[in-house]
């Protein structure tokens, strides 16, 4: 059997953010991923764009992740513009030149970055092709069993095993699930003109078209948000149609639209779990908090809460004393609620407005871009929150 201070389950960016942090403090990290070592190595392009605040890059950095990335893999975000089907009005975030909103990197870029930040540190133990498929508590240290037999126990277990965690529903946690029955289909296109760093979130009536800006100041990655139903259709599209589309639903903004490259498709899902920690046992990421992706804050939302997990525990010590642990978790937990679910609750009120073609729903969010257009404060303070 290993012995370990933390095994933490699922090698993604909150993983391997957390694995990173609490070895920073002296503990000894097991770091179990399903996936065998050369996709953690070398992820491949999965499509999606990641907008990272100013904290999560100083995270980053911290971790020296951030300083890994190439030239290229990473593009300033400069502003924001929300559009309302054919309306007139729009909001337009931005900082007024105090520099970006945030930084859009390719989500295998992070991944690569925080695999060899994690490789490099001798405190955390990295096993890949391995599937947890069991867990329980005993005495002072819980207990972790592998698909391969061998058993782990550890002071603290942690899930960041993706929004459809299988450990979460080992250790008894189950969580609110909320299937918005839409698919995001992501792929890259050529613009004729320059989209200068400006992402464009456009809310038409049946789909939603976003376009994030990439680092070669004419290719954005477009993606496309439609009903389910629609998916096997937009997916087969050719290059010529799929452009076509992001033309029309973008209304020419960024002039001529050429298609290329592989498309993904992705479901909808968002996830909050009834709980974020039972008998030294934790959720960090997707398995604690899934967002929907209108916004922006699913990233930013796990990084800040495995540094939130990694600084309630402190240091080293604080795992082997139950009564200091269980305070820890408790304060945990308190503190992750109070900054996701108000972001949480509040994308999903977004998504339901924004997506909701009945003629109420239409005139109330010309109304909203209307104050918004006209009310600065209201722009200011959702600014702050981006670039702060």
């Amino acid at each position: 059997m290993l012995h370990t201070d933390v095994a933490i389950v699922g090698a993604g960016p909150a993983g391997m953010a957390l694995a990173l942090m609490l070895a920073i403090r002296d503990c000894r990290v097991i770091l179990l991923e399903r996936q065998g070592e050369e996709k953690l190595s070398n992820p491949l392009d999965d499509g999606r764009e990641i907008a990272l605040t100013y904290k999560s890059v100083r995270l980053l950095q911290s971790l020296g992740a951030w300083q890994r990335l190439k030239s290229g893999e990473q593009s300033p975000l400069n502003s924001a513009l929300v559009v309302d089907g054919n309306s007139p009005s729009y909001l337009d975030f931005n900082t007024r030149g105090r520099g970006p909103l945030g930084f859009i990197v390719p989500n295998n870029a992070i991944r690569r970055v925080l695999y060899e930040a994690v490789c490099e540190n001798g405190n955390i133990q990295l096993q890949t092709n391995s599937a947890v498929i069991g867990t329980r508590c005993e005495a002072t240290r819980r207990l972790v069993q592998l698909e391969s037999g061998q058993d782990i126990a550890a002071a603290l277990l942690v899930a960041a095993d993706s929004r459809f965690s299988e450990v979460r529903r080992m250790a008894g946690i189950g969580a609110d699930m909320r299937d918005f029955g839409r698919v995001a289909v992501l792929g890259p296109v050529r613009t004729e003109r320059e989209h200068g760093g400006i992402a464009r979130e456009c809310f038409r009536y049946g789909s939603t078209l976003a376009l994030l800006p990439m680092p070669d100041p004419y290719t954005c990655s477009a993606v496309v948000t439609i009903s389910a139903s629609c998916a096997e259709e937009i997916m087969g599209y050719d290059d010529e149609a799929f452009a076509a589309h992001v033309q029309t639903e973008s209304t020419g903004a960024l002039g001529a639209v050429e298609a290329f490259g592989r498309r993904y498709c992705y479901p909808l899902v968002a996830v909050y779990a009834h709980r974020f920690f039972a008998e030294r046992f934790a959720l960090v990421g997707d398995a604690a908090v899934g967002m929907h992706p209108v916004t922006a804050h699913g990233f930013n939302l796990g990084l800040a809460g495995a540094n939130s997990l990694a600084s309630q525990l402190h240091n080293v010590s604080r795992l082997y004393r139950s009564a200091g642990l269980s305070l820890a978790l408790s304060r945990y937990q308190v503190q992750r609620r109070l900054e996701s679910h108000p972001i949480y609750t509040g994308t999903n009120r977004v998504v339901d407005l924004f997506t909701d073609d009945e003629l109420p729903a239409k005139l109330m969010r010309k109304v909203i871009l209307r104050i918004g257009e006209h009310f600065p404060p209201v722009r200011r303070a959702i600014v702050h929150q981006l670039s702060r």
